[in-house]
């Protein structure tokens, strides 16, 4: 009951947004992607995945290791209208908080924040087409053949992605073109903000938008946007109003 009526409201206002993510998309003249690009045309083959299954990379501890707690879960306004807000989450639980390890992710070829157990972060994109890999490496050493997720987002949409290694929760309900690939699931809008709600943001944000000025100069915003140092106090909420003691009651 503690985010019921914050859900209810946020369902309300994004009961639109949770659109499938598809594989073609027309592009924004007034913003950009400041992401590596993708050749979408060539298939992964035996060359071009072995260059992205074997390489040497930055790896996350999980939430064995990682106990670092955050804010919980707020919908964001991005810094440029036209960006597309791509949500990931992960619940939490017993097989969650294990974890030594997390997975690796990359987007574009990018490394970008891991999911441990009770977290989620967002990002925000211009729309296009885009590449989210998978991988759990071995230290800094990556020899799992990844998990390879193209998908493309609108201008203006907000996309909800959970991990779910368990699948205990079970897949999205309804509509069967979203978004699944291994633990990897695009949730409609109303489920995922029944999940999201009590995740903590336990890494930045992170803005991948640039915009093009009229005189045609590339104007990049921050990449990291950090919510400021978590504080416990913020979450604190009263369930009864609190009233001063009036001794004339007696």
């Amino acid at each position: 009951m503690r985010y019921w009526a914050f859900m209810l409201l946020a369902s309300t206002g994004l009961v639109a947004c949770g659109h499938v993510l598809t594989e073609t998309s027309a592009q924004q003249s007034q913003i950009i992607s400041t992401l590596g690009p993708v050749d979408f045309s060539e298939k992964p083959g035996l060359i071009s995945s072995k260059l992205d299954q074997y390489k040497v990379a930055g790896f996350s501890t999980g939430s064995w290791v990682n106990q670092q707690p955050g804010q919980f879960f707020k919908i964001v306004k991005p810094q440029h209208p036209h960006a597309a807000v791509v949500y990931l989450y992960r619940p939490d639980s017993k097989w969650n908080r294990q974890e030594i390890i997390a997975p690796s992710f990359f987007l574009n070829g990018k490394k970008i924040p891991s999911l441990i157990s009770n977290h989620y972060y967002w990002i925000e994109l211009a729309e296009g087409d885009y590449r989210l890999s998978l991988s759990r490496p071995l230290a800094v050493m990556h020899f799992q053949k990844p998990l390879v997720a193209n998908f493309s987002v609108k201008a203006g949409q907000h996309y909800f992605l959970k991990y779910e290694e368990e699948q205990f929760r079970g897949g999205p309900n309804g509509d069967a073109d979203l978004l699944r690939v291994g633990p990897l699931m695009q949730m409609p809008t109303k489920q995922a903000l029944k999940e999201i709600g009590m995740t903590q943001l336990k890494s930045p944000g992170l803005n991948y938008v640039a915009e093009v000025a009229s005189d045609g100069k590339v104007i990049k915003s921050r990449e990291k946007i950090d919510s400021g140092k978590y504080k416990a106090s913020d979450d604190v909420r009263l369930n009864k109003p609190f009233k001063v003691y009036d001794p004339r009651t007696w």
